[in-house]
């Protein structure tokens, strides 16, 4: 591509593209805010137009995706509408940064992909904490063998949903704690174990809804590393993670996105060594890698066997939980 900016459309006025990837993509040094629309239009677009200046709104998504100008779409929309409208916005060859979970199954996610392939576009799962200095840091400590052999990793993502009411507690479009923020946890101890777990021992708490409220997912990885998944809507607000070796302690006590100067702890026989890492804007930084693959030919960072592999590791976990309703 000769350009050297994408032009982005946003399906959808959701709070994630609020406040954060909206914001992400007017700060990216290659990127657009274009377009942005919402079906049947109505306040929430009038404040979204006026919020971020985009150069066109619509009230279509189908309309959106017909314009010529737009390269790239950013899709915030409800879980069980990924696989939908990331086929259709790849029918229209664009490229698509969509929000995670990819898909609400392994198979949806390869439809998808097979979409994308098909109409040469790049598709690619919304996990920005994977482009964070930070993450990159721990992955680097890990294989440069600050804590020697891996044993075990916890990652930990609660908070308490109040609403009763919210998109993340409805069956019919796949709501569920484990897509919603357990997928983080996975999708970082898959990252950090460098392979796919060899076995999987889940349960769970099902809501009223018939949705999962809460997870612990157990695996078992090669050379005798465990894991352990943790995620909950009626839980205390926690999110971090730690990785355990036979010679030191990694632990990262933030949130997956956090932005600023964000702290390590590396834990040894020679003491606690606090290692300091700024982190940019987590969103802009994955903007503005997919707008590289786009202009540059890059190769995606979250790769689709990535979010591949992270998807069916969440359809047995879910099985399990459901089965043992």
């Amino acid at each position: 591509m000769s350009k050297s900016i994408v032009n982005w459309g946003v399906i959808g006025c959701a709070g994630i593209a609020e406040s954060s990837v909206i914001p992400g993509i007017l700060s990216a040094n290659n990127a657009k805010l274009y377009a942005l629309s919402s079906r049947g239009g109505g306040e929430k677009l009038e404040s979204f137009k006026e919020k971020f200046n985009p150069v066109k709104t619509y009230t279509s998504y189908e309309e959106m995706l017909d314009d010529p100008e737009i390269d790239a779409i950013y899709i915030p929309l409800p879980n069980g509408l990924h696989c939908e409208w990331t086929i259709k916005a790849a029918e229209k060859k664009k490229h698509i940064l969509c929000e995670k979970p990819l898909g609400v199954s392994a198979d949806e996610v390869l439809k998808m992909k097979e979409a994308a392939d098909k109409n040469q576009v790049f598709l690619m799962e919304a996990f920005a904490y994977r482009h964070s200095p930070l993450t990159k840091k721990v992955k680097s400590l890990v294989e440069e063998g600050a804590i020697g052999n891996l044993k075990f990793i916890e990652s930990h993502f609660s908070y308490f949903m109040n609403r009763e009411k919210d998109v993340r507690l409805d069956d019919a479009l796949f709501g569920g704690a484990t897509y919603d923020v357990g997928c983080y946890n996975l999708n970082i101890i898959r990252h950090i174990a460098g392979g796919e777990p060899t076995k999987i021992y889940a349960t769970g708490e099902i809501g009223e809804t018939n949705v999962d409220v809460s997870s612990c997912i157990v695996m078992d990885f090669e050379g005798g590393l465990k894991a352990v998944s943790y995620c909950a809507f009626n839980s205390a607000k926690r999110s971090e993670y730690t990785i355990v070796g036979d010679t030191g302690v990694i632990h990262v006590p933030v949130q997956f996105n956090t932005k600023g100067d964000i702290k390590i702890l590396v834990t040894t026989q020679s003491g606690v060594e606090e290692i300091m890492v700024n982190c940019p804007h987590n969103y802009m930084l994955e903007v503005e890698q997919l707008g590289r693959c786009i202009l540059e030919g890059e190769k995606p960072l979250i790769t689709f066997e990535d979010s591949y592999n992270n998807a069916k590791v969440i359809d047995e976990a879910l099985r399990q939980i459901f089965d043992k309703k």
